[in-house]
């Protein structure tokens, strides 16, 4: 039985239940509340509701269970409603999840409902799960790609907001629920939560929420309600690895357009090998660079590592860039396992090009044509940030990007994740040596605050947390992690003691000594050989060394190669702390910087170089704060105010070379990784959350010129001095294009 909608005859059927004062507590729940709740709880919520308005001030907290429900009381508090939520649902079985918040703000507390594996019990009639087929098409584009993660609409004449998304941890998405209602202080009577799993294959999760408040949203609060939950309710964090982010092992000058070129070139080699093995023979190979990489990618050496990754040569091979320089391949074409094809050349593609993919968001881009007996076959692919790539497109869209990470196989020009039974579909092979495997494990927290709130509920060291995540993605050991973090260190120390000693001029002469200068300047000025200086000199040095295409270690890319391991270089040698201790600063850096990778990517041709030496300069001082004893919070705050003070750095480098800039600024901003680490350790915290700064990077990049992009058409690039070094450089840039 419902309540009835009459007040006069409300209130007799509220006391019939067994309540006293039935008309304090009609004004003291919402309309919702008796349209939802069953009559034979009112009597329990009461009690609750007289033993809060004893004392409304003082903490509260009660509960009590119903026949398929817990219900939980206590004072109007969204912290605690999101851990006593993650408390009582922790053990429910079922995919479905619902539950009720009543709230009265005047009055100052909240009431829960949480019903217990709903659809399961004897009172499944009574409830109405959401549908998902119907809001489709909300979420998914034209060709069946997921595209869109959340959509906010109005009902009942704006008294009734209701979100639905997919793909969201409950977790990140009830927190910013509620601090979104509180900040627009909405009056809400009523916050109903449905959760279904398993809606179809890639939708690991859809919400319905619907929040009814008091009165009407006007069209200016819906507007802003809207924007902040899509702009705070995200997505599951993507499933990497923090080896993505420390990583990888590299010939310079560029992770994203050398590394991740060459990476692009060998997931392309896979295709036409592929293709080779159901029987088509390849007769010729055309690679053409869109965006970003055609109009730096010489500089970066961009062409030469596609062609390197084509011949099948690792990023960090130092003959990888001979093999694709034009004359070599001109001369001897590119060898797919007996079947050499003549390669066709290197070509720029035009604005038109562009725009053809303008909607992927990413201005890294490689078509590889290649020509067979019985077709052209076209593999365009995206470096996204840090040496990590995405293949998006074989003869048209693909279902899903391709990483490289592990096999697939080709069945006509869909790619799938699975042979098929007659074992007849050729196998496109993962890059990376081992297939990386699907481990179907989703991380207990998606932010960095969630981070922090999760160390402390359990009480973990932040290492560990690394190490269980890192477990749960790539089903590592902590011994391969250690060791994998080790063989990094170990070249990330050769890079700095090789860079300090060079003085060996870069192609163009506009670096090569400066590391050498401050080095020797150190040693006769005391006042500077501190943990600064010596970073100064260190972080330029390493990047010196990139610039004149030695191995380095992406972190997170190689134009911001040098500031974690100068800041670390440094500290070793004026604290001389254990290895160990050292290698697991690398750790907390890389994955840090994973969790930033889901915001915002570490490309300077996506989100400027904010996104590279913005993103090394938080992942050095989080590395320092660890290593100087900082909590969780203190090394989070530590990333935090050195990604704060980098918002809005430009990438503008001159004739698209990772020099100027890049290599003096490696250099100074190892002095802001260690300033933002000595004020977290100090008790210093952003003011602004740090969850809110990273998404106010991500704003930030979105909404910064394409031409302070890595695209050398504005900045320094721009300048006198630029012009002439570009003058200079149309040389080499003829090599490659004529």
């Amino acid at each position: 039985m419902r309540a009835p909608l009459d007040p006069t005859a409300l209130l007799d059927f509220v006391s019939a239940q067994g309540v006293d004062d039935a008309e304090a507590f009609c004004r003291a729940l919402p309309r919702a509340y008796f349209d939802t709740a069953d009559p034979e709880d009112y009597r329990q919520h009461d009690l609750f509701l007289r033993r809060f308005l004893r004392a409304p001030d003082q903490p509260c907290l009660l509960r009590t269970r119903g026949d398929i429900e817990q219900f939980v009381f206590h004072e109007y508090d969204a912290t605690k409603l999101r851990a006593q939520l993650a408390e009582a649902t922790r053990q429910l079985a079922a995919d479905e999840l619902l539950y009720r918040t009543f709230v009265n703000r005047d009055l100052g507390f909240m009431l829960t409902a949480v019903y217990a594996d709903v659809m399961r019990s004897a009172r499944a009639a009574e409830f109405t799960p959401p549908a998902f087929a119907p809001h489709r098409g909300r979420f998914f584009d034209e060709r069946g790609r997921l595209s869109s993660h959340l959509f906010t609409e109005r009902a009942d004449e704006g008294r009734t907001l209701i979100i639905r998304c997919v793909n969201v941890a409950h977790r990140t998405m009830l927190a910013n629920l509620w601090e979104t209602l509180d900040s627009h202080q909405l009056d809400v009577a009523l916050v109903q939560v449905w959760r279904l799993r398993g809606v179809e294959p890639r939708i690991a999760s859809f919400f319905e929420l619907r929040v009814r408040v008091t009165r009407p949203v006007d069209d200016e609060a819906f507007a802003s309600l809207e924007a902040d939950f899509a702009r705070y309710i995200q997505q599951y964090t993507v499933p990497m690895s923090l080896f993505d982010l420390v990583g990888p092992s590299m010939v310079g000058p560029s992770s994203s357009h050398t590394a991740g070129a060459n990476r692009i070139g060998q997931i392309a080699r896979g295709f036409v090998l592929a293709c080779i093995a159901r029987g088509e023979t390849v007769r010729e190979v055309e690679v053409r660079l869109l965006g970003s990489f055609r109009d730096t990618g010489v500089g970066h050496k961009t062409p030469s590592a596609l062609g390197g990754g084509l011949w099948g040569l690792a990023t960090d091979d130092e003959t990888m860039i001979a093999h694709g320089e034009p004359d070599f391949l001109r001369e001897h074409g590119i060898d797919f396992g007996g079947q050499v094809a003549r390669f066709a050349g290197f070509t720029r593609g035009t604005a038109a090009d562009d725009a053809r993919y303008a909607h992927e968001k990413n201005g890294n881009i490689a078509e590889v044509v290649f020509t067979t007996d019985r077709g052209v076959h076209t593999v365009t692919g995206f470096s996204i940030g840090g040496g990590n790539v995405e293949v998006r497109h074989f003869d048209g869209p693909l279902d899903f990007p391709i990483d490289g990470k592990r096999d697939l196989w080709l069945d006509g020009t869909r790619v799938v994740d699975a042979p098929d039974a007659a074992g007849a579909w050729p196998v496109i092979r993962g890059i990376f040596g081992e297939s990386t495997p699907v481990t179907g494990y989703v991380m207990p927290f998606n932010t960095f605050e969630e981070l922090v709130e999760h160390c402390a509920a359990g009480g973990r060291g932040l290492v560990d947390v690394v190490l269980e995540v890192e477990r749960g993605l790539q089903a590592s050991t902590a011994d391969a992690v250690y060791a994998q973090m080790g063989r990094y260190w170990t070249i990330m120390r050769r890079s700095v003691a090789q860079g300090v000693k060079s003085r060996e001029p870069s192609l163009l002469g506009l670096s090569g000594d400066g590391a050498a200068k401050v080095h020797g300047f150190l040693g006769a000025h005391p006042l500077f050989d501190t943990l600064w200086g010596r970073a100064v000199a260190y972080a330029t040095a390493v990047n010196e060394l990139n610039a004149k295409s030695g191995v380095i270690v992406a972190c997170p890319t190689a134009g911001s190669c040098g500031i974690l391991p100068g800041v670390l270089a440094a500290y070793e040698e004026l604290a001389a702390p254990d290895e160990r201790r050292l290698i697991e600063a690398l750790m907390v850096a890389g994955f840090l910087g994973m969790l930033l990778f889901n915001d915002v990517s570490t490309a300077g041709a996506d989100y400027g170089c904010q996104a590279e030496v913005g993103a090394a300069a938080a992942m050095a001082a989080a590395a320092l704060c660890h290593l100087e004893g900082g909590d969780v919070s203190a090394v989070v705050h530590a990333f935090t105010l050195a990604i704060k003070n980098s918002l809005g750095l430009i990438c503008d480098p001159i004739a698209g070379l990772v020099e100027v800039p890049c290599v003096k600024r490696n250099g100074v901003y190892s002095s802001v990784a260690i300033s933002a680490a000595l004020m977290a350790l100090s008790g210093v915290t952003s003011f602004v959350s740090p969850d809110e700064v990273i998404l106010t990077m991500r704003e930030v990049g979105e909404r910064l010129n394409v031409d302070y992009k890595e695209t050398a058409r504005a900045g320094l690039a721009k300048t006198r001095d630029g012009k002439r070094v570009e003058r200079r450089f149309e040389g080499e840039v003829r090599r490659f294009f004529g």
